[in-house]
């Protein structure tokens, strides 16, 4: 290098045999690289790559992207900081990509190490000692003042840019922005690449900044089995796959985490998997176990933890330890500041301030919604076990508090239907269901940790808040159940039998949607003992309307018209105008369910009157409706389309949008309308669903939408409408329905001409039927499969769909749908000259071919088809079953080995005799001979 070296210099200075110079700056732990002009390659002298990186693909792939001399980037862009929490792998990658760009020739001027020690116990290095540091790398004399030193440390830099030899710098754990800002090149050849805990930004320093968090499971779990394979390659452990992964899952997916489990797997060969995963289980030692000392030194996550911990200011580490008192996956800013017991705005900031110290996360950025990591979760809940009882309770309680306002605000702005204010927590219907389900996870573990922790009032409350927001979608019917067994427990723990009673009550509606109908039929039962028992005959009169329903639900409907009359009686005897709606409802519906319709129209008619007169509104519009579809059953459509338009101007009239909605749903279906007028008014419908965030409508009004798009062959349109529709009932694990949208999308992808797409969504139809063990449902799949495969040119595989059908239908008995299937494959057994014949040949073959298990019953029906096809003269079809037939056989011995099976062997033999038994060659001559002559016409 061209700049002259001070003495001190040169003695550290150790010529590289024949190549640059190597500085060891002792005592530092810096490593430098540098080369002097006569030197063709300089020699790197950078730590040692980490030997194992997995997970960290993409990571390392943008870096490198910034580091490439062809970046568009690069110039604008000197300094990038790789930031995150303690021991999340910011070092390894930073080296990782050190030694990459070096190896491809970016930085042939070398590359310079410098570990800042930001986080050491010891103390940082400062900036005049990191700048000395880089001018001893460059061989600048160091025996002037720091200021000094930077400006010929610059020049230097600019030196070797003009001479084309650009360097890397790292600098290592770094703690503030002044700790480096005398490092940063002035020249954009040369790149600054820092690693810290902490978001390193300020007025005087622009840098690209790469955020890392805790790996992927998969990456997560290759890391342990990396770093077994590396010690030893034939370790049995390394099959343990499903050990290993759930070992993963308790370290967080945290890289020191992971590298501390697979090193106590590494030193002690014997150590099973299991064992350290239930040594990890309890979360209280969790932080304990994962602790490795070697020789002395001990590495461990919880001192990674503290270091960062112990830099912050003390009000920063009181919100740190108070954020483990809210149990779910994150946390609002709303929620930290009733926790914190602070103004929104502090608390912002003071989230912000621990984001930066890597101590927790903005995900996703901007969302006001905040999450620490598991492991920190764990030491912050250790930590705060120091704090005094009083001081955690009383934070607790201000997050119920806090959580027990909004909850009332959003259930009141979803199920409220009085003229009066609504509260102004949220601006509207949608604001209130996107909170719910923004904060449904956090609501459910903080009503369990409330039931723990003796809030079984808040927990009552909670439960009543969220109760029919989560009967509003079938995926969180689990939830209800668990939080509202939880108010059951806590009515009993308090000893108030009229909340036990209510809470048993709620738990009877939820269960059917679980599928546990006789478990709901319990739960009212026993709701009505206790409210008899205490002489409580309106929550008698409740009971008796919950019975009914879930006696309904499970098709008891004579007692469930029973239960409703009974609670119907008791209701009007008591002078109750609720209980009386609700039992004349419970009624209504069913005797609808039982096609007793003459009776429910006038029950209908009754609790329409009824409400009227209470001037329940919302409640006569939706019986309105119910009464609608009744009339519309017993095809009185004239009365239905009138009753409708009634529920429809009661709710134009308040203003109810979200039940204007569904009064059009209802009053469509039933009108006549051209195509083109049913697009634009389902197009409406499905925008007013949205906006009032109704999307169970919003699929239906989707679904019919593309009905409507697909008979105009707007088929494009009808595609997209479906799509929404699946992705919705998806969303709400609606599999029922979703097998529904499903058939209609797959026919419209056929339609559209778009055959692959087609069939991927008609063998996942076939999927979730077989899921839902509904074969009727799989074999009319598997027949829309093969219309598409043979619009495909894939008749082979249309064949073997089709015949699948058949042997579903076959095993449930369903002779129609077989004989149909059967008709479509060539086969007349049904409405055909000599069907009766061709029939019982078809059954005789079936019933004569000999019994194993490696022929599969697609296999038979396929040899079946082979032979009615040829005895009728039909070759062409014979050969395609015969074709098909020889596939299926391959596929299974290639599944089954090289060796033939010997049952192959003699179905083959016994297909060759049966075909030839019977069959007249002149009739498959004559039946040739025609077809070739239609042919040729």
């Amino acid at each position: 290098m061209g700049i002259g070296r001070s003495r001190a210099a040169r003695s550290q200075a150790a010529t590289a045999t024949g190549h640059g110079h190597v500085i060891q700056v002792s005592g530092s732990g810096n490593t430098v690289c540098t080369a002097g002009p006569a030197d063709p390659a300089p020699m790197l002298r950078l730590p040692a790559e980490p030997a194992h990186l997995a997970g960290r693909e993409k990571e390392a792939e943008a870096v490198l992207a910034l580091l490439a001399p062809t970046s568009r980037a690069r110039a604008a862009s000197v300094v990038s900081v790789l930031s995150g929490l303690p021991g999340i792998g910011k070092t390894a990658l930073a080296l990782h990509v050190a030694h990459q760009a070096v190896a491809r020739g970016w930085f042939p001027g070398g590359a310079l190490f410098l570990h800042l020690r930001g986080h050491d116990p010891a103390g940082p290095v400062g900036a005049e000692e990191a700048i000395g540091t880089l001018a001893r790398a460059l061989c600048v004399d160091d025996a002037m003042t720091p200021d000094e030193q930077t400006g010929l440390c610059q020049a230097a830099l600019n030196r070797l840019a003009d001479e084309g030899r650009a360097v890397l710098l790292i600098a290592d754990d770094a703690s503030s922005a002044a700790q480096i800002e005398r490092l940063v090149p002035a020249r954009s050849e040369h790149r600054l690449l820092v690693t810290s805990r902490h978001l390193l930004t300020g007025p005087s320093l622009r840098a690209r900044l790469f955020g890392l968090d805790e790996l992927a499971p998969r990456g997560a779990a290759d890391l342990i089995a990396e770093t077994l394979r590396h010690a030893r390659p034939d370790d049995p452990r390394l099959h343990e796959a499903d050990a290993i992964a759930e070992l993963a899952g308790h370290c967080g997916h945290h890289p020191l985490a992971l590298q501390i489990a697979a090193s106590l797997l590494t030193t002690d060969p014997g150590r099973a998997v299991a064992a350290l995963v239930a040594e990890l289980a309890d979360a209280h030692t969790r932080l304990d176990v994962l602790s490795y000392e070697d020789g002395g030194h001990t590495t461990a996550v919880q001192a990674a933890f503290h270091l960062s911990y112990q830099r912050l200011l003390p009000h920063h580490r009181q919100l740190f330890r108070q954020f483990a008192l809210n149990p779910g996956p994150d946390t609002s800013t709303d929620a930290a500041a009733a926790l914190w017991g602070q103004p929104r705005a502090r608390t912002r900031n003071g989230l912000a301030a621990l984001a930066r110290a890597g101590l927790l996360a903005e995900q996703p950025v901007g969302s006001e919604r905040w999450r620490m990591h598991d492991l920190l979760r764990v030491y912050a809940a250790r930590l705060l076990e120091s704090d005094s009882a009083t001081w955690r309770n009383a934070a607790f309680s201000r997050l119920l508090k806090h959580c027990r306002k909004l909850a009332q605000a959003a259930n009141a702005h979803l199920h409220t239907y009085d003229d009066g204010p609504l509260p102004d927590d949220f601006r509207d219907r949608a604001h209130a269901v996107r909170w719910l389900e923004e904060e449904r996870a956090n609501l459910m573990a903080l009503i369990a940790r409330a039931a723990a922790t003796g809030h079984p009032r808040a927990v009552l409350d909670l439960q009543e808040r969220m109760r029919l927001f989560l009967l509003s979608r079938r995926s969180y019917a689990a939830d209800a159940v668990t939080v509202t067994r939880l108010a059951v427990d806590c009515a009993r723990e308090i000893g108030h039998p009229c909340c036990e009673a209510t809470a048993l009550n709620h738990l009877s509606q939820i269960l059917p949607d679980c599928g546990r109908v006789e478990e709901a039929v319990e739960a009212a039962s026993k709701s009505l003992a206790i409210s008899r028992t205490r002489g409580d005959r309106t929550r008698q009169a409740m009971a008796l309307t919950s019975l009914g329903a879930s006696l309904q639900r499970a098709e008891r409907y004579e007692d469930a018209v029973k239960a409703h009359t009974e609670s119907l009686a008791l209701s009007q005897e008591l002078g109750d105008r609720g209980c009386i709606g609700e039992a004349l409802m419970g009624l209504a519906d069913t005797l609808h369910e039982t096609h007793r319709y003459d009776e429910a129209i006038g029950v209908l008619t009754e609790s329409v009157r009824h409400f009227g007169a209470t001037g329940d509104w919302h409640a006569e519009g939706l019986q309105l409706m119910r009464l609608g579809d009744t009339l519309f059953a017993m095809k009185r459509s004239t009365e239905a389309v009138e009753t409708f338009r009634r529920a429809l101007a009661l709710y134009q009239e308040r203003g109810d949008e979200h039940h204007q909605a569904i009064a059009l749903q209802h009053l469509w279906s039933v009108s006549d309308m051209s195509a083109e007028e049913a697009v634009d008014n389902y197009q409406r419908l499905v925008a007013v669903c949205h906006k009032v965030c109704d999307r169970a409508l919003e699929s239906v009004a989707l679904n019919a939408l593309g009905d409507r798009l697909d008979r105009l062959g707007r088929y494009e349109e009808a595609v997209a409408a479906y799509r929404e529709a699946a992705a919705i009932h998806e969303e709400r694990d609606e599999e029922r329905l979703l097998v529904t949208v499903l058939n209609n999308l797959g026919v419209a992808l056929r339609t559209a001409g778009r055959i692959p797409e087609a069939v991927e969504v008609h063998e996942r139809e076939i999927e979730l039927a077989r899921a839902r063990s509904d074969g009727h449902k799989e074999a009319e799949a598997l027949e829309r499969l093969a219309v598409t495969l043979r619009c495909g040119r894939r008749r082979l595989e249309a064949l073997e769909a089709r015949v699948r059908a058949v042997g579903i239908y076959r095993e449930q008995q369903d002779t129609w749908c077989e004989e149909r299937a059967l008709g479509v494959l060539g086969l007349r057994v049904r409405d055909a000259p000599r069907a009766d014949r061709t029939k019982a040949g078809y059954t005789w073959v079936l019933s004569h071919l000999p019994a194993n298990d490696l022929v599969g019953q697609e296999d038979r029906i396929l040899i079946a088809l082979t032979v009615m096809h040829a005895r009728a003269g039909h070759v062409i079809a014979a050969l395609w079953s015969w074709a098909s037939l020889i596939k299926l056989m391959g596929r299974r011995l290639d599944e089954g080995g090289n060796q033939v099976p010997e049952q192959y062997l003699h179905t083959l033999m016994h297909l060759v005799k049966t075909t030839f038994f019977g069959i007249r060659p002149f009739q498959v001559l004559v039946s040739l001979r025609n077809r070739l002559r239609r042919l040729t016409t």
